[in-house]
């Protein structure tokens, strides 16, 4: 069993998370590994889930973090993938021997205006780039602006994602995995009903 697209799932915190998606073969794991960020996920609960699951590929999820903090994560979690939101970090972060993936949050349509010339930059340096709104008024407009780019990079739908939808000219999407409500009870909710939409038949 495969997936049509590919995809990748932001901010796991539990093995019930992470074995479900590794075994609806999701192409990248996610996890906060931030030194900075009260809500990482400690070094000895990432291998205790790492442990279990196979056939995917590991982010260390960066907001905040300088070069330092990234330096200092890459220490104590084995990542395959550095995810960072800092455009000024980016130079920094691209010489730490990582492939880098890049989130883009557009906020406002003065986001938009700039969203050429970002992309532009981050084609030379990231392999992924991971565009997140939290606005619904921003999405068509979003979407009608990424079908007129050709670039390089991988770029994935992290907002308004649902089950059956066309995603343009992304290559494919990011959803945020949820907290377990307490060890071995979960809803997969949206995450479920998107990955069966998109299962290969």
């Amino acid at each position: 069993m495969t997936l049509k697209t590919f995809v990748k799932i932001s901010n796991v915190t539990s093995l019930s998370d992470a074995r479900y998606c590794a075994g609806m073969m999701v192409d990248l794991l996610g996890f906060n590994t931030d030194p900075s960020s009260e809500n990482k996920v400690s070094p000895t609960d990432y291998y205790e889930i790492k442990k279990w699951i196979s056939g995917v590929s590991f982010v260390g999820e960066f907001e905040n973090a300088n070069k330092d903090n990234i330096c200092q994560a890459l220490g104590e979690y084995a990542i395959d993938y550095i995810q960072i939101a800092d455009l000024t970090a980016v130079e920094a972060a691209s010489l730490l021997g990582k492939p880098l993936i890049f989130q883009l949050s557009i906020k406002a349509e003065e986001d938009l205006n700039q969203l050429k010339s970002t992309l532009s930059y981050l084609d030379r340096i990231v392999k992924i780039v991971v565009i997140k709104s939290s606005n619904p008024e921003l999405f068509d407009m979003i979407n009608s602006k990424i079908s007129n780019y050709n670039f390089n990079l991988k770029l994935l739908k992290g907002f308004g994602v649902t089950a059956n939808q066309y995603l343009s000219n992304f290559r494919g999407l990011e959803m945020e995995a949820t907290r377990e409500e307490k060890p071995g009870f979960k809803d997969y909710g949206n995450i479920m009903d998107v990955l069966e939409s998109i299962e290969e038949d």
